[in-house]
């Protein structure tokens, strides 16, 4: 009866062990700098650190995984095939009116950063002076708007 008790102890303190384990040995807590980046080579030690929690169990593991890709904090910094902009190194450009139009802001864009951008590209990821949240040109834009900035109608489903 004894060892019964004992082994079921052994047992329940490695089972909170291993999920302990599983649920922070992910790219969260090891590299929180990393939160916010969506792309890039995923990191194989992060990787295999979320597959551990698969192997004891699933859980865990597909919660590591999860935060993990939602967070961005899986990918190694660097990699994304995307370029992020240093907000404090932003120069501010003024149109006139009229002159607000798909064209002219591609081609001031292209003559300040030497890169051919599309507005109506989805990949294209824009935000609000007063928000931290970076979305899709067409989702901060009415139909209408984005009709006209970019001469391009959205998607009625999304």
């Amino acid at each position: 009866m004894a060892d019964l008790r004992n082994a079921r102890r052994l047992g329940i303190a490695a089972a909170m062990a291993v999920t302990l384990v599983g649920t922070t040995a992910c790219g969260v807590i090891l590299y929180p700098e990393r939160k916010g980046q969506v792309d890039g080579r995923i990191d194989p030690a992060v990787a295999v650190l979320d597959g551990i929690g698969l192997l004891f169990f699933i859980v865990p593991g597909v919660i590591a995984f999860a935060v993990d890709f939602a967070t961005g904090a899986i990918y190694l910094p660097g990699s994304a095939s995307n370029t992020t902009l240093d907000l404090d190194e932003a120069e501010l450009v003024k149109l006139k009116n009229g002159e607000m139009d798909a064209a002219t802001i591609e081609r001031m864009i292209e003559e300040k950063t030497g890169e051919k951008v599309s507005l109506a590209d989805p990949a294209l990821r824009a935000r609000r002076p007063d928000s931290q949240a970076w979305l899709p040109l067409d989702a901060m834009l009415n139909n209408s708007q984005f009709a006209a900035l970019t001469g391009v109608r959205q998607q009625a489903a999304r």
